[in-house]
């Protein structure tokens, strides 16, 4: 067999482990073996929840690997640790989300409404939003991880990675026909301004 048909047939069994996982990926969780950040220091535990043995202690800072979630939990481990913690206690941005550290700078220019389309250059469903509306998780609205553009004439909003306007935020003060590569098809929470 010649190099060319043995990588050929190497891709293709790539693609075919791949995709199924990729198909059973839950919409708005997080990614399999994704990095994360302890927020705040807890407990682990041996199951998604406190009724659950406690298998360990990790501290408020600490780099972790989200290898699955499961409704309000998440299994994770670190090189000395492993258990489930609540989903709530991790950040999936550049860094541990601390209160009034990871704000986004303001200012923010009142107006409104600000429109977020699911499709670069303002194509796809267009969803507007009016002066003073916040979202904090998109995922309930079914539209989690799924504006790539964004369009204003006055206004700003405040655009995060994660809900509650946790993780990556940015103040967006005009239209961006291409979001920024960290928020594209990635905004959990959005206020309107």
């Amino acid at each position: 067999m010649s190099v060319l048909a043995r990588l050929f047939a190497g891709v293709i069994l790539a693609l075919c482990l791949a995709l199924p996982a990729a198909a059973v990926q839950p919409k708005g969780s997080a990614a399999w073996s994704d990095d994360g950040w302890a927020s705040f220091s807890g407990n682990l535990y041996h199951g998604p929840g406190v009724q659950y043995p406690v298998s360990g202690h990790i501290d408020a800072g600490l780099r972790i690997r989200v290898d699955r979630c499961q409704a309000l939990w998440c299994l994770i481990h670190t090189k000395a640790e492993i258990g489930w913690m609540p989903i709530d206690n991790i950040s999936f941005g550049q860094g541990p989300w601390v209160p009034f550290v990871n704000t986004p700078r303001l200012p923010v220019q009142p107006g409104g409404p600000v429109c977020f389309y699911t499709g670069a250059r303002y194509t796809g469903t267009e969803i507007c939003y009016n002066a003073g509306h916040v979202v904090n998780d998109l995922y309930l609205a079914g539209l989690d991880n799924s504006f790539r553009s964004v369009k204003m004439d006055s206004g700003s909003a405040i655009v995060c990675r994660d809900r509650n306007f946790r993780s990556y935020c940015k103040v967006l003060n005009k239209s961006e026909p291409r979001l920024d590569p960290l928020l594209s098809g990635a905004i959990t929470s959005v206020r309107v301004y």
